[in-house]
């Protein structure tokens, strides 16, 4: 009996190591199975996404819009009037509107030269005056007794009858009283000019273009108060790349429009053109002075000038949509191009130096050419090298 039950004991445990070794084994395995998928992941990452993206071929700026440049219209004079003394705003000049009803002067009034246009309160300016006439006329005073006297002592000294001391000292009080009547003569002229400059004229026949004070206002020395422009004649400013501005002269001939006067083209000539570029923009201002009949044209306006022939020069246009910021250069500029490589598209950065603006591109000085596909929407999206799906 004890050798049969020692028997099954024994089977038992064998039966029982068995099954330890197969679970043992299914879990290493599981576990094998395991590292050799997470093997695979690491080893083959997930491709970037294909971005879609539409592109713009890069044309030269001679073609179709490309011999247009924006301008500002500005007054071909004008001029800040301030006060060079300091005080209350007293009184603005009158102006008479549309309905018959009078205004204190405001942008878009016409006005004449030598017009007050404010005036501020002069009471102490008119008390230094008095104050300085009266210091004047008791130095001129001074001055007649010092002069009588010069003129005894001279005529004693001749007789012998007072030292050249004495002579002298009446000579020293008559220069003293002398040289006080031109310091309070001059004091004068200044209070004289201070209560003149109380009154703020316009220097111009012109238009006001902004006032910046009122009726009770405190005004500083230097402070501008108005703003008055002469617009028989106008400018429209616009910049010019190198390339185009050595084409330009002074006294040619250029054709200004604008959409705010639908239809008209005004005929200008060039009066003035930079001889250094900007620092920032790297362009050339260049001045188009017109004649401003029926004064159509505004300060303002945006015109455009058509440089017609002369643009022939021009350089590459790239719309303004697919000019980005390069993430290793924050301070440049670049677009993204299409390029094609074992039957796909990617995308490729290309830094570029920018020029002037025409229509709503931008020239580029370098870093495309003429044929170039650069992407337009989905610039901001796309990273350098990423494939690209390119659609209408």
């Amino acid at each position: 009996m004890r050798d049969r039950s020692r028997a099954r004991s024994a089977e038992k445990r064998d039966m029982e190591a068995s099954k330890m070794k197969r679970a043992t084994a299914a879990a290493l395995s599981l576990l094998a199975a395991a590292f050799a998928l997470a093997g695979c992941r690491s080893a083959s990452p997930a491709a970037p996404a294909t971005v879609p993206v539409t592109v713009h071929l890069v044309e030269m700026a001679g073609a179709a819009n490309g011999s247009s440049y924006s301008a500002n219209i500005v007054p071909e004079q004008s001029v800040a009037l301030v006060f060079k003394v300091n005080g209350y705003v007293a009184s603005i000049l009158q102006v008479r509107g549309a309905g018959g009803r009078l205004h204190n002067a405001q942008a878009g009034d016409r006005v004449k030269a030598g017009t007050v246009l404010a005036a501020i309160r002069d009471d102490s300016y008119r008390q230094r005056v008095l104050e300085a006439r009266a210091q004047m006329q008791a130095a001129m005073a001074s001055e007649r007794k010092a002069a009588s006297d010069f003129g005894r002592y001279t005529k004693l000294l001749q007789e012998h009858v007072v030292s050249q001391s004495d002579y002298d000292a009446a000579r020293q009080q008559n220069d003293s009283a002398r040289a006080q009547v031109d310091a309070t003569r001059a004091a004068l002229l200044r209070a004289q000019t201070d209560l003149d400059d109380c009154k703020l004229k316009s220097p111009l026949d012109g238009v006001i273009l902004d006032r910046k004070i009122e009726v009770g206002t405190l005004v500083d020395q230097n402070a501008e108060a108005f703003k008055v422009a002469d617009i028989t004649s106008m400018k429209a400013v616009f910049g010019a790349p190198d390339t185009l501005v050595t084409a330009l002269s002074d006294g040619a001939a250029l054709s200004v429009s604008t959409e705010a006067v639908p239809g008209a083209v005004f005929e200008g000539k060039i009066t003035r053109i930079a001889a250094v570029a900007d620092p920032d923009t790297r362009l050339f201002d260049v001045e188009v002075t017109i004649p401003n009949t029926g004064d159509r044209l505004k300060a303002g306006m945006i015109g455009v000038i058509n440089l017609g022939a002369l643009a022939a020069a021009a350089e590459p246009v790239v719309p303004l949509r697919a000019v980005v910021r390069p993430v290793t250069d924050p301070q440049g500029f670049a677009v993204f191009e299409v390029r094609a490589a074992a039957g796909k598209s990617y995308a490729r950065l290309c830094k570029v130096a920018l020029g002037a603006m025409i229509g709503d591109g931008v020239a580029v000085k370098s870093g495309v050419a003429p044929g170039d596909r650069v992407i337009v929407k989905g610039a901001t999206i796309v990273a350098d090298g990423q494939q690209v799906d390119v659609v209408p």
